[in-house]
């Protein structure tokens, strides 16, 4: 049996920065990996290849929209996905080509084979045929399993006119309509993609308004935008019965609607992968969602064994997953660093349009009473957002009333996701109102909104202060 500092189950982005960031720090480190390849779900079967998609249904958006100008493009009939996500199987080959450059240069071994837990130290490693291959004895464990999507028991998943956030890349041919079940991150970004490239897509939303953790006024720009792609909007509703007709499907819902479509993405929801880890042999048990719980070190009831990641839910973003492994490294052993609270991380919808915060919302200041101050930004307002033709987004600061220090930033719009880094780096150095206003930018660009909605925010709060 090999023994190891830490063994690491999973290689998606926790467990990848993990393993790197203990083996940087001189400690042997083992990481099993069920799947053939490394990268987990962010590389091989969402992130990557749904972000290369929209690349696709924006350009056609551009050509569509752009008919009216004079400039006319033409689709072959017969139109897959396969055909708009050209660039992907480039993009996948060269992320899992540093992804594995990294873990040698490191060396950190890899195990490819299915791992459960013998005891709370120990690891076993089945292959294909079942069988155990070898054995890993960790002083430390971290579970970074991922998740994958929820699969009720009442829809079946054919393939052909069901399919799920994952298969749905592999449509076999393209649909006229579509229905998107599920209203989160993942339902609307889809929702908004397909509607882009062209496709009749009903969303049905559980909830009474999208998003409810983001900023209420860029959620009612996200919405107005997705009817403006053709998107319809069903909210406080759900499936009640699903059923195949012939190259097409109907789904019934509680509220009495009765929906067809050429197939329906269904998008409710993600499970944890711990049903077969062996959990149940060192007492560890998960939610009904499978996800772990964990403490503020990402320590389940075992201190030496860690969680990160999907595996424990919310907000379950790469970007987050690879800073809880670091954080759960460096907790494990001693290692110093500044640490990131991972709850004040930027959160990006690449919707279209692109959605992205960091920070209090306004909603939160609100419930906290908290006095605010709000500056505004309008991508119409700006000769960037003017020349790229991007009429309908908007950069929101959040600023406290008596410091007028930065406290929020939210961004719908092009390169929401990009400009959202920009006030973070204001939130984490404690930037003012005055600073951001007085800060140069290049001229003319998106960031020069940041100038905008400070010296917006500056008038507002002088009028208020000399009312008061």
């Amino acid at each position: 049996m090999a023994s190891y500092d830490v063994v690491v189950l999973g290689c998606g982005p926790a467990g990848e920065r993990a393993a790197i960031h203990a083996s940087r720090a001189n400690k042997r480190v083992a990481v099993v990996e069920r799947a053939g390849v490394v990268g987990g779900n962010r590389v091989n079967w969402g992130t990557i290849p749904s972000k290369t998609l929209r690349e696709s249904a924006l350009y056609v958006l551009g050509l569509r929209r752009a008919e009216i100008h004079g400039i006319r493009a033409e689709f072959k009939a017969e139109l897959t996905v396969a055909d708009f996500m050209y660039r992907e199987r480039l993009v996948k080959q060269r992320e899992l080509e540093l992804i594995n450059e990294s873990l040698d240069r490191y060396q950190v071994e890899v195990f490819k084979g299915h791992g459960r837990f013998v005891d709370p130290h120990t690891v076993a490693i089945t292959g294909v045929d079942g069988q155990v291959r070898t054995q890993l004895k960790g002083d430390v464990v971290l579970v970074a399993t991922g998740s994958r999507p929820h699969h009720p028991a009442d829809v079946v998943f054919d393939g052909e006119t069901v399919f799920d956030s994952e298969s749905i890349l592999a449509l076999p041919r393209m649909p006229r309509s579509m229905l998107v079940l599920g209203a989160g991150v993942v339902g609307i970004e889809y929702a908004s993609i397909f509607a882009a490239l062209g496709l009749q897509v009903t969303l049905v939303d559980t909830r009474d308004r999208l998003l409810p953790y983001c900023d209420g006024e860029l959620v009612g720009i996200l919405e107005k935008e997705l009817r403006r792609l053709g998107v319809v909007v069903l909210h406080n509703d759900r499936h009640e019965g699903i059923e195949r007709l012939e190259r097409r499907v109907r789904c019934r819902t509680q509220a009495g609607n009765v929906l067809e479509a050429d197939v329906l993405l269904y998008c409710v929801g993600r499970d944890g992968n711990t049903a077969d880890l062996g959990l149940e042999t060192i007492g560890l048990t998960p939610n009904a969602y499978g996800l772990l719980e964990v403490n503020e070190h990402f320590q389940t009831q075992h201190p030496h064994i860690y969680a990160a990641g999907d595996v424990i839910g919310y907000p379950a973003l790469a970007s987050t997953s690879m800073e809880q492994g670091r954080l759960a490294m460096r907790h494990a052993f001693n290692i110093p660093g500044v640490a990131i609270r991972t709850e004040v991380l930027p959160f990006a919808a690449y919707a279209i349009p692109e959605l992205s915060y960091v920070g209090a919302s306004e909603e939160s200041l609100q419930k906290a009473g908290t006095p605010y101050v709000v500056g505004r930004g309008s991508y119409e307002a700006n000769p960037r957002g003017q020349i790229i033709g991007d009429l309908g987004g908007m950069l929101k600061l959040l600023f406290e009333a008596d410091t007028l220090k930065l406290l929020g930033v939210h961004i719908i719009g092009t390169n929401a996701s990009e400009l959202v880094h920009i006030g973070f780096a204001f939130l984490r150095g404690n930037a003012t109102a005055q600073q951001i206003a007085e800060t140069l930018f290049n001229y003319p660009t998106l960031s020069d909104l940041y100038r905008h909605a400070a010296l917006k925010a500056l008038t507002d709060h002088k009028k208020l202060s000399g009312a008061g």
